[in-house]
């Protein structure tokens, strides 16, 4: 359009003045948009992988800055500033500005960025150490600049930037005669100025190469592989988010439609942005399998609660990629969960502080924090509705006096609210309701207020003597938290597995419960008693889930898998 502004891309590496250069623009009236969460460039690669038309959530930007995304680390590191032939095509009349600086010091800062962070992401995606970062980055860099170069040569779209001796000043004067840039911002630099840490932290040396034990990982593939035959009859019970991946550049769903996740060639699933996150989870399914070098069939449900392939479900023709299955299901197939079970994640982090405390320092309490999840208790192996069908009736209810009794009446029997109301103040325990960020308005309904508690940190449970996993829609989601530390866990029996599950044994690994946790005051007072019997259960978890944090372990356990799944087609 004539007299429309013109176009910038910044088309360097994070850590390069992006958010300095982004200010600029918008002190002078420019739209600028920086990041974005990483939105920008799951926009920008969607685009090119589908077709389709970029940037158009950002009408009147005149500046697209912080091309990456490096979190949450296990989903695909997004590089869109490599982007640059693609974007210059699609936008011939853009401008690119290529910032430079000093690499020791640009790799410094990534390396320290947001505590390590994006050091981590890396190191993940590449199946790298984090100390053989530097060397790869260094590489990178060179080879970026080197790839700019002979894309523009002298073409005058081009911009280059040196941070470590051209000002904001000296930039703004050399577009002013493209954009007014009357105001540069002052005399400050392109970083904050005090500067990066005097002693920034750097990837510790790199250790020995990990070994893999070949037998423990047979054992938990065939674990996770489970019972597979061939079905018969009509199969069913997959949810809305249950895809079919043929192991190329399609994905579809359980009535054949495409799915919005891309797989372009020699590159990493990508689902389109704002997809529900349980279609985030079938994305990093596909991606695991990629970054195994085994881009094969694959059939994926990552929601809660598969009852399928179990006496209480519908039968599986073939195997299913599954984070939660019915003990003895057929054609279920165990998968770490993407955003709960990857390396790196909460309970599988190699870098986490042990628990410092000893049993003997700890309180003589059991201790539990979670969401009101789970579902109706009945008289059947099978509950009734979740949790969440409650908690949406009493909101439903608005100030009806009957209606919200009823849907509370109901949210009552379901199984984690029942015990908590059992014990809540008793003083052997410490319970508290800690609302999911989509429910946290139901923290001030008065009948739930009584019973919610702020969410602590690891710190806070490591001052207990016994941790409590309580099954939730299906199996109890902080196990692996609350088993790996000096306190023993009393864990609930709920007739669920998932990935690890056959690797913890109850009475040498926690002490078991039986279903709803009814004979919690029986199992107290055995742990009360026989201390040393409790000190050797948490040893041997401890040993146990250390053996989850392994990356090269991992990758072997999911290889397997697939390698299992092979001959089933």
């Amino acid at each position: 359009m004539t007299g429309a502004p013109p176009l910038f891309f910044h088309i360097s590496p994070d850590g390069c003045g992006e958010a300095r250069l982004a200010r600029m623009f918008r002190r002078n009236g420019h739209a600028a948009v920086c990041h974005d969460q990483g939105r920008l460039a799951e926009d920008i690669l969607f685009a090119r992988a589908t077709g389709g038309d970029p940037l158009r959530l950002w009408p009147g930007a005149v500046l697209f800055s912080g091309l990456y995304r490096d979190a949450p680390h296990w989903r695909p590191l997004l590089e869109a500033w490599r982007q640059f032939g693609w974007l210059a095509d699609r936008f011939p009349q853009a401008r690119f500005i290529l910032t430079i600086r000093a690499p020791q010091d640009w790799i410094r800062d990534r390396l320290t960025r947001d505590g390590g962070a994006a050091a981590r992401c890396h190191a993940h995606h590449r199946g790298c150490a984090p100390a053989d970062l530097p060397r790869i980055w260094d590489a990178d860099w060179h080879a970026h600049l080197a790839a700019v170069d002979t894309a523009f040569g002298t073409d005058p779209r081009l911009i280059r930037v040196d941070l470590d001796r051209d000002s904001p000043r000296d930039l703004a004067e050399r577009l002013a005669p493209i954009l007014p840039m009357p105001d540069p911002g002052g005399p400050q630099g392109w970083f904050p100025a005090d500067g990066p840490p005097a002693d920034p932290a750097v990837p510790r040396a790199a250790s020995a190469a990990e070994r893999v034990d070949h037998a423990y990982v047979q054992e938990v593939a065939d674990f996770c592989l489970g019972h597979r035959a061939p079905g018969t009859g009509q199969e069913g019970g997959f949810s809305e988010y249950f895809s079919i991946w043929g192991g190329g550049g399609s994905v579809i769903d359980r009535n054949g439609n495409p799915r919005r996740i891309a797989v372009p060639d020699g590159g990493l699933a990508l689902a389109a942005p704002g997809r529900h996150f349980k279609l985030i989870r079938a994305e990093g399914v596909i991606n695991d399998a990629l970054r195994l070098g085994r881009p094969m069939p694959l059939r994926i449900d990552m929601e809660d609660s598969r009852w399928f392939g179990s006496p209480q479900g519908q039968p599986l023709a073939a195997p299913v990629l599954c984070h939660n299955r019915r003990t003895g299901a057929r054609n279920a197939v165990l998968w770490p969960l993407p955003d709960q079970h990857a390396i790196g994640l909460p309970g599988f982090d190699p870098d986490a502080a042990p628990d410092p405390i000893p049993w003997e320092d700890k309180l003589d309490r059991v201790v539990w924090r979670g969401m009101i999840s789970g579902s109706e208790r009945t008289g059947g192996v099978k509950p009734g509705p979740a949790s969440h069908v409650f908690l949406r009736d009493l909101a439903a209810a608005g100030e009806d006096p009957a209606r919200r009794q009823a849907a509370w009446d109901r949210l009552c029997n379901t199984n984690r609210l029942a015990f908590l109301r059992q014990w809540f103040g008793h003083p052997d325990f410490d319970l508290g309701v800690v609302m999911a960020w989509g429910f946290r308005d139901f923290a001030r309904d008065p009948l739930l207020a009584p019973y919610c508690a702020p969410r602590e940190g690891r710190g806070f449970f490591h001052r207990f003597r016994y941790q409590l996993c309580m099954t939730g829609y299906d199996h109890g989601s902080n196990f692996i938290q609350a088993i790996d530390g000096q306190s023993v866990l009393l864990a609930e029996e709920d007739g669920w597995e998932v990935f690890y599950s056959g690797r913890f044994q109850a009475w040498k690994h926690y002490i078991p419960l039986e279903r709803y946790c009814g004979d919690i005051a029986e199992k107290l007072a055995w742990a009360r008693e026989n201390p040393s019997e409790c000190k050797a259960m948490a040893a041997a978890a401890r040993a146990e889930a250390a053996l989850l944090r392994r990356p090269a372990t991992r990758r072997a356990i999911l290889a397997r898998i697939l390698d299992g799944l092979a001959p089933a087609g």
